[in-house]
Parts: structure tokens; sequence; C-alpha cells
């Protein structure tokens, strides 16, 4: 990575952007693709220079993203200390961000300043946007590690005023913001997120070959995301106990936290031989197992947004997701909605998909027009909008 120069000139004239990149060395899901996405797109603009800020260096060159086995080691061995002692390095890690954040702005040479983390951060010197995802931290404390709660908790209330402006990525969570949080509309702009165009069908063969090599079956339903409470694993188990067809059920993403209860539900269940888990998997995999899957399943019981629904539709993979939060706003009529609190309504919905093809058909290319409906570039051109709007105010 070429570090810039901080005695070098910034380009005046230009919307000089300056963001936390710290989410982008986590691994390619979430905020990580929410911000590779995004700015691989501003900086195409005109008018438009970025600086990226890891917390130690100055940039102008988007910092790569951590090795994915590095970062999963590293963050299952820090999630084994205490609440307690993991909110205090939390903490302290953020107030030593600020301050060094907090020089190198000192002398007001950006036009803006991009925070994505979970908090805005104390600084007055260039105006400030936060993106904030959803509002899960607050309304389902309980599905969370208390000290990220706490962090929230403790941090989000005390640091909010310093934002200028807040964007969202649903019009669900955008009203949720206003009514939670207080904040008057004018001042909450909604931008939706996009497949990434890497994602489109693959060949029968070339996906095949991944799926073998992951020791998968060749049939499955899927389920794409972090293995967390809010994703309602436990619901997906119960569904596919009851369902009519045995089809074999692959969970893609990281071991995140509270795993018991779903792990629990598959030995109650008697179902280890029907459930599969590949853990974080690379992109060009991920496509491969969207294009190959009978159906995406995602029942999650909360979502600023959902992005696998479109991913999944991308790829050519039928949906099925739950009626809550945000996920109807995102699959339009292009998936099968489903009560994420019912799992009896869940395995009518596998049965159906697995049997009706010419449902299967017509979902599919729903899917592909709901999808296209979404550009990175466009969202890119909203953002930049909500930049200089906010640097117009002065």
């Amino acid at each position: 990575m070429n570090q810039f120069n901080p005695v070098e000139p910034l380009n005046l004239g230009y919307m000089n952007i300056l963001l936390d990149a710290i989410p982008l060395g986590g691994l390619m899901t979430g905020i990580s693709r929410y911000l590779r996405s995004l700015y691989l797109q501003l900086e195409r603009l005109p008018g438009v220079s970025v600086y990226y800020f890891n917390g130690r260096s100055l940039t102008k060159q988007m910092p790569d993203q951590t090795r994915p086995d590095f970062w999963i080691k590293t963050t299952s061995f820090v999630d084994k200390f205490p609440d307690p002692l993991i909110f205090g390095f939390r903490a302290a890690a953020w107030l030593s961000y600020e301050y060094k954040i907090r020089r190198r702005i000192w002398n007001g040479s950006f036009s803006v300043y991009h925070e994505t983390a979970f908090t805005p951060s104390a600084i007055k010197n260039v105006p400030q946007v936060f993106t904030i995802y959803d509002l899960s931290l607050t309304k389902f404390r309980e599905l969370h590690p208390k000290e990220r709660v706490w962090f929230s908790d403790i941090f989000l209330k005390n640091r909010l005023g310093y934002a200028k402006h807040i964007i969202t990525i649903s019009d669900f969570v955008r009203s949720e913001i206003c009514d939670e949080l207080h904040l008057p509309p004018e001042k909450v702009t909604a931008i939706p997120l996009a497949p990434d165009p890497f994602f489109f069908p693959r060949k029968r063969g070339k996906a095949e070959v991944v799926v073998k090599a992951l020791g998968l079956p060749r049939d499955y339903i899927l389920f794409v995301g972090t293995l967390e409470p809010r994703k309602n694993l436990p619901i997906l188990i119960k569904a596919a106990a009851v369902c009519e067809s045995d089809i074999p059920i692959v969970l893609v993403g990281w071991e995140g936290w509270g795993s018991e209860e779903w792990l629990e539900k598959v030995k109650d269940q008697g179902l280890q031989n029907r459930i599969f888990t590949t853990g974080y998997v690379d992109e060009e995999s991920l496509a491969c197992l969207y294009s190959n899957a009978l159906a995406l399943v995602f029942p999650s019981l909360y979502e600023g947004f959902g992005l696998p629904v479109l991913e999944a539709m991308s790829c050519g993979c039928p949906v099925i997701c739950s009626d809550a939060a945000s996920l109807p706003e995102v699959a339009g009529n292009a998936a099968l909605l489903i009560d994420p609190a019912e799992f009896e309504d869940l395995a009518v919905g596998i049965d159906k998909i697995l049997s009706d093809s010419a449902l299967r058909t017509d979902l599919i290319q729903k899917g592909f027009e709901r999808a296209a409906q979404f550009s990175w570039e466009r969202i890119a051109r909203q953002t930049l909008e909500v930049f200089r709007s906010v640097v117009d105010q002065g």
C-alpha cells in the first residue's frame, strides 16, 4: 500500500472525502462489502478525491482486505474474553482512533468525513456523515454480545450530535432512526444497497466443482450470513425437520456468537446428516453456491437491508425470506415471503418452492428483474449528493 504523504497538498476544488477505512479490513460481508462497492464507484466520479485512514496511516489507495483466516482466528480469540474486558479494549481503541483522526483533520483540508463504524467520531473541524445500517443493538439487545450493546449505549448516545447527516440503507431503518433516535426526517437519507456485478449465474459444471470441493451434496437449500441469533437459524432447523422433503441445508458464513441454540436444535431434531456448514467462503465460491442452490432461505428476524437476497437473485437463485423489517422492501414481489416466527410457514414455503417448477421459474425471472433495479453507480451518486449538501450547509 502506498502511504499518502500528509504534507502533499490536497485537491483544492475537489470533494475531498476522508473515510474511516478500518471496516474495509474485515471479512467481505456487511460493512466491508458496502464500503468497497461504494468507494470503488465514488473514486470514478469527476471532482472526487478519496482519502483512507486506517487508524495509523493516510492513503489514497483503498486498503486491501485482511486475510479471512487471520481475521476469523483473531476475532474468535478475542471473543473468548469476558465482556467487560472486551468492552474496555474496544472503548480504549475507539478513543485512541478519535485522537488520531482529530490530529489528521485539524487544518480543515478535507471536505467531509464519512464514519461507518458503530458510532460517529467526536470531531468538529470537518462536517461528518455517519452511516447507520440498522438499530439491532437498540431493538434486539438480547441478540448481541453484551460488550457491543454497552459500547453502542455509551458512544452512540454521546457522539450522535457530531454527525451533521445520517445515511441509512433502507426506508424501514430510516423510519426507525427518526423515531428511536428522535432525529428530524430531513437529517436522515435512505440510500439502498445493490448486488455486486460479480454475482451472476455460474455455469452448472463450474458450480458443481465448487460444491464437490466443499464436500456438499449436489442439491441443497442455501442460507448465507453470519451465524448469529437474529438470523433465526433455530426456525430454519425446525422447519427442515417437518418438511416433506429431506433436502439438505447448507449454511454459509462465519460462526458469530450464540451458536449454542441452533446447534442444539440440530441435535434435538436428529438433523446432523442434513445440515452442512462451510464457514466463510470466497466470493467466487459464494456465487457458485448461489447458482447451484435450489433456493436461498433467509428467515432473519431483523435486517437493515438483506443483501444476500439480491445476490441470490442476481445468480438465478429463487428466494424465500421473512416478511419482517426491511426484507419486503428489498425483495419486492420477487421472493416467497414467510412469517419468521412460524416454522410451519417456512416449511410450507420450502416444500412449495421445491415441488412447483412454475413457481421457481417465475421467481427466478422476477429475481433477475428486481436485482437489476439496484445499482452501485447510482448509490455512489446519491451518496455524493448527500456529501455535497452537507458541505454546502457549512
